[in-house]
């Protein structure tokens, strides 16, 4: 491959990941992020019947548009991915392709393909289109912390929601051998009281199967507690999750402040790099100058030297480890 077309594939690379931020960049950004959302909303539009009949041709040339773009989208990213060295090759695109951004952004237009391949319009293939709404996490970044908080808390969640499942089978089998004598349409078997205990411990309570006994309401009185403090176990994991996270990316973005200032100024290139750091990284305009302005408090330093005609003390106060102080020539 020669080196213009490395070049362009780089420049692809860089477009598509928003490596250098440039305007184009951006542009493509937002206006991938915005037919998305457009798609999205025709997907839930087109389940009533009246507005997609008397709206077709729009939501058919709205999903010719997105199709086109999307499969170009695909086929560019599975093209660049040649740019991260682990991608590159042949092989390396296969593996490429079996990431799950890869098979998102796949399943993402397959069901339109196969729309237009089978020549029906089935609504099974509309409803799929509500995939795309997971390439946000691509474009997103709430939903990139979100997927990263995930990442982190899985082994946490998962045994919360196994603990769960564990409370919940206790309880159906509780609630069976309690009321299953009194109601056996509702508890008359564990598998019909999961119902009434998945429903008691989440703290929803619809209130469609409910015990009538009194062991069955002190029973369910106990589990109804337990579920308290279980419904919230996951919750309390993810908001932890967030915090824990935020202050991660915080700390990468102070740490960053640090290297760039340890000469004691922020020239403009410096302060393009956080500004794109602290974007990528979630950090508010107003959360960046505040730690740039915390750091710079921190880098001033007061060196005290003496007048060399009266020597009378003189406080300098600079940012960098070193001052030199030069006389000058007449």
């Amino acid at each position: 491959m020669n080196k213009n077309t490395n070049s362009l594939r780089k420049r692809t690379f860089d477009l598509l990941e928003r490596e250098n931020h440039t305007k184009l960049s951006e542009f493509v950004h937002y206006f991938l992020m915005l037919l998305i959302l457009l798609t999205v909303i025709a997907v839930v539009l087109e389940s009533d019947s009246g507005i997609y009949n008397r709206y077709q041709p729009f939501f058919w040339v709205l999903e010719i548009i997105s199709l086109t773009v999307f499969t170009i989208e695909y086929l560019l990213r599975v093209w660049s991915s040649g740019e991260i060295q682990k991608y590159r090759y042949f092989g390396g695109r296969l593996k490429y392709i079996i990431t799950p951004m890869a098979l998102i952004d796949l399943l993402a237009i397959l069901p339109g393909l196969l729309g237009f391949i089978i020549s029906r319009d089935l609504m099974i293939l509309r409803g799929l289109r509500l995939i795309r709404i997971f390439k946000l996490t691509r474009y997103s970044r709430s939903m990139n912390l979100l997927i990263s908080v995930l990442r982190q808390e899985s082994a946490n969640i998962v045994a919360a929601f196994f603990v769960l499942i564990i409370l919940i089978l206790i309880a159906a089998t509780g609630m069976h051998l309690v009321e299953g004598g009194n109601q056996p349409s509702s508890f008359g078997t564990i598998p019909k009281a999961i119902w009434w205990a998945t429903v008691t411990l989440t703290t929803v309570g619809y209130g469609d199967v409910v015990p009538f006994s009194v062991p069955g309401k002190v029973f369910g009185i106990v589990i109804l507690l337990s579920g308290i403090g279980m419904a919230a176990l996951p919750a309390g994991i993810l908001a932890a999750g967030f915090t824990k996270e935020i202050n991660r990316r915080k700390e990468k973005f102070r740490n960053k402040v640090l290297y760039f200032f340890k000469d004691g100024i922020l020239d403009k290139s410096e302060r393009k790099k956080l500004h794109d750091l602290a974007h990528d990284l979630s950090i508010s305009n107003m959360e960046m100058k505040s730690v740039i302005r915390e750091i710079k408090r921190m880098q001033l330093k007061v060196t005290e030297i003496y007048c060399p005609h009266c020597n009378t003390p003189i406080e300098i106060e600079h940012y960098s480890e070193h001052i030199q102080v030069k006389q000058k020539n007449k």
